[in-house]
């Protein structure tokens, strides 16, 4: 539940971007709290590491803020990028270097997110209210370009090549950018379909998202270096309605599946060949996205406790997934998992996960977990709790009226992608 809106309001962009970051102290985290967390919480042992695992360490480690909460999306080597909220509720792009925190606040970015970055140390983001996307790379901002005439992009990943992947014209189409001074390439819907939206892209040019109907109903769509488009079905079925967030070098991709009447939406892995299966939710949950994937297959994102009549949330969770088995979650730091909440998004091969996490109801932070598989537990299901009680500013976002797939798409910009 997780793609952007493609509101054409600049009022409503930027009313959600103000929600991007979940927003209560809470202390920082230590490798200590975080094993025996894992331990208190757990009733079943925890999943079996990485073949790497032996000289794994576990760690979780809280990323400094403006105080006022924040969000990791993504890291390469030691820099972690994501957002962070100031004191007046605004997100500005985030850059943890070696832990140190460092806000990109210009004249040509005023708020916005960092929403990926590659070997090579380029990052790419998007900024004021979504319209402009950017790439920071050697000190340099580059403003992406934008077909004549439309007045908002995004950008939401960049592979080892440079290559970015996103949406313009409006965020009406999925988008290629082969630079950051090139012009867009943009990727066609299918035929008789409206809309398209892309938000992965792996280092062989493939670009993953969503082609969509007139009324916002997505199906999971992967576009060929040379644009051609292939349509996936959803886990609930032939023509079940889905869409895709992350895609890595084997072609495997994941993302979520929707069943025909939107009354749960579940983390999905399709095979290179488009084979859908849906890997279920956290215990006692009902929902559940799939934001990222590894080389290997691991799979992290979160899962929820949704209310599909007055979309509310009452619970929102991390997960991991190693490839086998039921979903796992993580623990946050010097809280119980019912009273804490969480949501994460890359995962590398050797286990490493960045996200976000604190009180259900309070103040999150941006957070890396080191060695996820060694900490991960299956939790026990939550007791009741009503959905006014929503536990993310975004629960209480949906304006009314809304189309059921619009709304949708309002609350999915929470997480930042």
């Amino acid at each position: 539940m997780h793609t952007p809106t493609r509101s054409r309001s600049r009022a409503a962009r930027a009313a959600v971007a103000a929600a991007v970051l979940v927003a209560a102290p809470l202390a920082a985290a230590g490798q200590a709290a975080g094993a025996s967390a894992a331990s208190r919480h757990a009733t079943v042992p925890a999943a079996s590491p990485p073949a790497a695992g032996r000289s794994c360490r576990p760690a979780v480690t809280r990323l400094p803020d403006l105080g006022h909460g924040g969000e990791a999306l993504a890291f390469s080597g030691g820099t972690v990028i994501g957002g962070v909220l100031d004191a007046r509720g605004r997100p500005h792009p985030a850059i943890w270097r070696s832990g140190r925190l460092h806000v990109i606040r210009t004249p040509a970015i005023r708020n916005g997110s960092a929403g990926d970055i590659n070997a090579r140390g380029q990052i790419v983001g998007s900024a004021d209210n979504y319209t402009k996307s950017w790439e920071l790379f050697r000190g340099r901002i580059t403003i992406l370009r934008d077909v004549p005439g439309s007045h908002a992009d995004w950008a939401r990943r960049i592979n080892a090549r440079g290559q970015i992947a996103g949406a313009a014209d409006n965020m009406n189409r999925a988008a290629r950018w082969d630079s950051a001074s090139a012009a867009p390439v943009l990727l066609a819907p299918r035929p008789g379909d409206t809309f398209s939206f892309s938000k992965g892209i792996n280092d062989r040019g493939q670009v993953a998202g969503d082609t969509d109907e007139a009324d916002g109903t997505p199906h999971a769509a992967v576009w060929s270096p040379a644009g051609r488009i292939r349509v996936f079905s959803g886990a609930y079925g032939p023509g079940s309605p889905s869409d895709l967030f992350v895609i890595n070098d084997a072609g495997t991709s994941a993302g979520e599946s929707f069943n025909a009447a939107v009354t749960a939406n579940q983390a999905t892995i399709w095979s290179r060949r488009g084979v859908p299966a849906g890997l279920g939710f956290l215990p006692g949950l009902n929902q559940s996205t799939a934001l990222g994937l590894s080389g290997s297959g691991f799979v992290s994102g979160e899962s929820g406790l949704f209310d599909y009549t007055n979309f509310t949330f009452s619970a929102v969770h991390a997960f991991v997934w190693p490839g086998h088995g039921p979903l796992l979650t993580l623990p946050v730091p010097h809280l119980p998992y019912a009273r804490s909440g969480s949501n994460v998004h890359q995962i590398s091969d050797n286990g490493t996960v960045a996200g976000t996490a604190g009180p259900a109801h309070g103040v999150w932070h941006a957070y890396v977990w080191a060695c996820a598989f060694q900490q991960a537990f299956l939790p026990p299901p939550p007791a009741a709790r009503p959905s006014r009680t929503a536990s993310t500013s975004a629960a209480r976002l949906r304006p009314a009226g809304l189309p059921r797939w619009t709304a949708f798409r309002h609350i999915d910009l929470l997480a930042g992608h």
